[in-house]
């Protein structure tokens, strides 16, 4: 996957792009980054971020909701090749709590099953939870196994998923925006969410601390923007996220759903009409996001949104920045994954 040339030399350009679609489709406000060759050649933000006109910025914070599972997927990826997270162990193995489910097939559940969503859990559910199948087994999207295995890490480390984040990553990469839980700057910093009608649908001025998701939250809890990510996708392209080659290899290799053309890596989505890239997308109410990368070009892209509206909205951004072929596979996926 390359980004175009067009668009690489007059940078210009994708923002033109990125506010025509943005209007069309009632986006109020966006940002968009783009990486060639592994340096970043475009940083820009487009509309609003609130109700009363207040101009988007490389300031703003979003909701990076599931793109936040490729920052944990990567740390995990870091603390095996640290020797601290065996993949294939049991968790329960590990983790000084009670079962989250009272069947028995739960104490099977690996951090490998966690990571590619084959850990059989639901998506969101108060405990007890179901078992839906044997780990290991088959794929359902479960942003659960992500926060269960959270709780495994975060026990082994003695500190939070905040602070794991920003030791690792945020603070070495320079994402001085970015954070893995609510405080008081990210509610001056925040976006409002709107719903596809226009509607505001989500403010935050206070932490989540109750629900099935508190945060800090390896499944969805990241504020941060396209100006902020961006720097992670190019660590990724030119470091491999500080992993050596057989463990990123490892984080690499379709996991789950092998037979279909959107497989699952550990912590990514794959891509099976070009292996070399990694991306995953965000969906919160009112917040819709991707990213995506080519480790092999270099290239990459990255966009958040401030509006139901955006998950088309990027799939099409993703068609005309990119020489790509793989947006429909990725947008079907979607639509079924959650």
């Amino acid at each position: 996957m390359r980004i175009r040339t067009e668009f690489v030399s007059q940078p210009s350009s994708a923002g033109t792009l990125f506010q025509r679609e943005m209007e069309a489709r009632h986006i109020p406000g966006g940002t968009l980054a783009l990486l060639r060759g592994g340096q970043v050649c475009c940083c820009e933000a487009f509309g609003v971020k609130d109700n009363t006109g207040t101009p988007m910025s490389e300031d703003v914070l979003f909701e990076s909701a599931s793109l936040t599972k490729s920052l944990f997927g990567t740390l995990v990826m870091r603390l095996c090749q640290e020797g601290r997270v065996e993949l294939d162990r049991p968790i329960m193995d590990v983790l000084r709590d009670e079962p989250w489910s009272n069947d028995p097939r739960f104490s099977n559940i690996t951090p490998r099953h966690c990571l590619c969503h084959g850990s059989g859990l639901p998506n969101w559910q108060a405990r007890p939870m179901d078992m839906l199948f044997d780990p290991g087994s088959a794929y359902s999207y479960s942003g659960e196994g992500y926060f269960l295995l959270q709780r495994m890490v975060e026990q082994i480390m003695g500190q939070d998923l905040n602070q794991l984040l920003h030791g690792y990553f945020l603070d070495r990469l320079g994402m001085t925006h970015s954070t893995a839980t609510w405080i008081p700057a990210v509610g001056q910093a925040f976006s409002l969410g709107f719903g596809g009608d226009g509607s505001i649908v989500k403010i935050r001025d206070r932490r989540r601390t109750a629900g099935n998701a508190p945060e800090p939250c390896a499944a969805w809890s990241l504020y941060s923007n396209s100006f902020d990510m961006i720097k992670f996708l190019a660590y990724i392209v030119r470091d491999h996220g500080g992993l050596e080659d057989e463990v990123f290899r490892e984080m690499t290799t379709p996991q789950n759903r092998t037979g279909e053309p959107v497989p699952w890596g550990l912590g990514w989505g794959l891509c099976r009409a070009e292996p070399h890239v990694l991306w995953h997308w965000g969906d919160n109410d009112g917040f819709k996001s991707l990213s995506i990368l080519d480790w092999e070009t270099g290239d990459g892209l990255c966009v958040y949104t401030n509006s139901d509206n955006g998950f088309l909205f990027w799939v099409e951004l993703g068609k005309q920045l990119t020489d790509g072929l793989f947006f429909d596979d990725i947008c079907s996926f979607v639509r079924q994954a959650e």
